[in-house]
């Protein structure tokens, strides 16, 4: 099977042979797209579980040209995107992976080659956005006073494995919780930096902080894409990212945008700001960013905040703006952005629920000490209008 036949496939993908995510409470996934895991390493040694049954039927499906429900994310948007012009993950991987894999290794359903991995080692995290929750935030989790299992004991495992087969990574994906605050990042760094200083290195991050080793270490790296999470701007931002500072956020931009470094930022949209978001890129794009710097999605869970709650005429109003701003001709990844955000907004089936928003939005005001009739005060008086 050459490259070209390869990416041709419509059901293979290269993760399930060549990498995993390991989440923070110690599933492991094929990749964030992912339904199901396909293990957990408190249970079983992760060597065991990329060989294991569940990756191995997974694999045993795309050999037979069918296409595992686990991954039926990439295939719908694929399925919308007929052109392609918005790219999955499987087409991702296949390009950043496939090229410089042997490609004999995809003929075989039970072997495996580590050469992507996506950390999520803890749920450190310095900020409680409204859309986490504990698992993935323990600011949330110190919140509610939950105690999340982190499971370090078994980590260990996970980084024997990974730190054996370094050399051979070639794309490396570090989320959270915040990557910048967790220390098996700093450790995994410095033996890459020794081992394999050209591996490609992709961080999601808050931009919270530059004070760290960890960020000293991924300014040294050559191949560095900053994927920074963003929904809107100042005083709403603070909100939305309780204990975030956004003159904090503006400075650590400037830093890394100084850089050579790749720079794009992930976007969700949802009720608190269904209309912000638009002002927010708009920011951006004044400081120099281009369309292709904009990855945008609908938050999907928690359902209170999914922007379809929201009253028909605000609904319709949101798809008139997308429209009116692709009359403008975005380019790129916004321009793909928009054109899944209007698709989602007019094909989806929901049972709208705006008190279950209200509701839930003024319990955890209450614990924070926040108001959102304030700060988002032309989204409250337009719900106030309508009701």
């Amino acid at each position: 099977m050459d490259a070209k036949k390869l990416l041709q496939n419509k059901s293979i993908c290269v993760l399930p042979w060549t990498g995993f995510q390991l989440e923070p409470s110690g599933e492991v996934k094929n990749c964030i797209i992912s339904k199901e895991s396909i293990g957990n390493i408190a249970d079983t040694k992760i060597k065991n579980i990329v060989h294991g049954e569940a990756n191995t039927r997974l694999k045993e499906k795309m050999l037979s040209d069918l296409k595992p429900n686990n991954c039926s994310g990439c295939y719908l948007q694929e399925k919308h995107r007929a052109d392609l012009s918005s790219i999955s993950s499987r087409l991702y991987y296949l390009k950043e992976i496939g090229p410089k894999t042997d490609l004999k290794l995809l003929e075989q359903p039970k072997d495996f080659s580590l050469k992507h991995v996506d950390l999520r080692w803890t749920n450190s995290c310095n900020q409680a956005c409204v859309y986490c929750g504990p698992g993935l935030s323990s600011k949330w989790a110190q919140e509610l006073g939950v105690k999340v299992n982190s499971k370090k004991d078994v980590r260990k495992d996970v980084k024997e494995f990974v730190f054996e087969n370094i050399s051979n990574l070639q794309n490396v994906y570090l989320a959270g919780g915040e990557p910048m605050l967790m220390k098996e990042n700093l450790e995994f760094l410095k033996l890459l930096k020794e081992k394999n200083p050209d591996c490609t290195i992709r961080v999601n991050t808050n931009l919270s902080t530059t004070q760290t080793g960890i960020f000293d270490l991924l300014v040294s790296f050559p191949n560095v894409h900053w994927t920074v999470s963003v929904e809107t701007l100042e005083h709403e931002y603070e909100y939305i990212r309780h204990h975030g500072s956004w003159s904090d956020f503006e400075k650590n931009l400037t830093i890394i945008k100084k850089l050579k470094h790749k720079i794009s930022f992930n976007m969700l949209h949802f009720i608190l700001n269904y209309d912000s978001l638009f002002d927010c890129v708009d920011h951006f794009r004044g400081l120099g960013f281009h369309d292709n710097s904009f990855i945008i999605g609908p938050l999907y869970t928690p359902t209170h905040l999914n922007i379809l709650n929201l009253p028909s005429p605000m609904i319709k109003k949101v798809v008139g703006k997308i429209k009116k701003l692709l009359d403008d001709k975005p380019e790129g990844y916004l321009k793909n952005s928009y054109e899944n955000l209007l698709l989602y907004y007019t094909t989806t089936k929901w049972d709208r629920n705006i008190k279950d928003f209200i509701d839930k939005t003024k319990i955890r005001d209450a614990r924070r000490g926040t108001d959102w009739s304030k700060v988002f005060p032309q989204l409250f008086e337009e719900l106030n209008e309508l009701e």
